[in-house]
């Protein structure tokens, strides 16, 4: 389950902004496999703080796991 989610929009659902994991405009994939869902601190946090370049890195695992796990429900 994941944890309550801080943000939300005016209809009370969470507010996330989607990702690249790896910087589209640096070369990363435009596939779904290759973005994540994040709250807007998060998303700034990965973007600009200073511990971007490990927490790209478990974003990267935590996606490819949910990733395969939505494939696998496919079949």
């Amino acid at each position: 389950m994941l944890p309550d989610l801080p943000y939300r929009t005016k209809a009370g659902e969470p507010l996330l902004e989607v990702d690249h994991i790896d910087d589209h405009a640096g070369g990363g994939r435009d596939h779904p496999a290759a973005m994540i869902a994040l709250c807007p601190n998060c998303h700034s946090n990965k973007t600009h703080g200073a511990e971007r370049a490990a927490l790209t890195e478990r974003l990267r695992k935590v996606a490819a796991e949910r990733h395969a796990t939505w494939a696998a429900s496919l079949t």
